[in-house]
């Protein structure tokens, strides 16, 4: 009768303890998750960050291209955009080495494309930091250029004042020339791939035509 009326309590099941553990671990997980991914977009959406050239150490911004553009080739076709911002990388930062130019173009108050100029780094070394998907395309007979897709759903920021819109990047056309690695970024869709593919091409045109004046001279 005592048995009855206080029944000893059953031990508790372990594979159900441990089916417990790993939900509270697995709701843990995503909760951080969640909050990482939250805190990486106010942090990018914020309004202190202005610049269109890379918010990293080390980035002096050129007021006089002159001198930038006797060291590399700018793109001749633009497609309507123009020159916003050139920098310079005095510090190596990540796949970027010091002595880095970046040019910023825009074009209907929109960032258009960020082009970067890498010293003495070639393609499969850079390409060999990375994991996202790409494609080797022939910008000529004689040379090739990878187009790797970094984001299909890019977020964008709209400003209200005269700083240009822009996007994340969406599209990095990777190709060689000279002693350097040139590197075509795509603002979100701002920019086609046949757009791309052109100003990746008027820019070794431009590189040639340097080449044959200084020759020549």
């Amino acid at each position: 009768m005592f048995a009855r009326l206080h029944p000893k309590p059953n031990k508790k099941d372990p594979s159900k303890q441990h089916l417990s553990n790993k939900k509270v671990l697995l709701f843990l997980t995503l909760t951080i998750l969640s909050m990482v991914i939250l805190l990486r977009f106010l942090g990018w959406i914020s309004s202190d960050v202005r610049s269109l050239l890379p918010e990293v150490p080390g980035m002096a911004v050129l007021e006089d291209t002159t001198r930038v553009f006797q060291t590399i080739s700018p793109p001749s076709q633009t497609f309507g955009a123009d020159l916003f911002a050139t920098g310079l990388y005095t510090q190596t930062q990540g796949v970027f080495p010091k002595g880095t130019i970046v040019l910023v173009y825009t074009k209907n108050n929109n960032r258009f494309v960020e082009i970067d100029y890498l010293p003495q780094v070639d393609a499969q070394e850079y390409l060999a930091s990375f994991i996202y998907p790409r494609e080797e395309i022939h910008l000529t007979k004689e040379r090739s250029a990878w187009l790797m897709t970094i984001d299909t759903k890019p977020r964008c920021i709209n400003y209200e004042d005269e700083i240009p819109n822009r996007c994340e990047i969406s599209q990095q056309l990777i190709f060689e020339y000279d002693d350097r690695l040139v590197i075509i970024a795509v603002d979100g869709k701002q920019a086609t791939q046949g757009e791309v593919l052109e100003m990746a091409r008027s820019i070794l045109f431009q590189a040639v035509s340097v080449d044959k004046r200084v020759k020549n001279w």
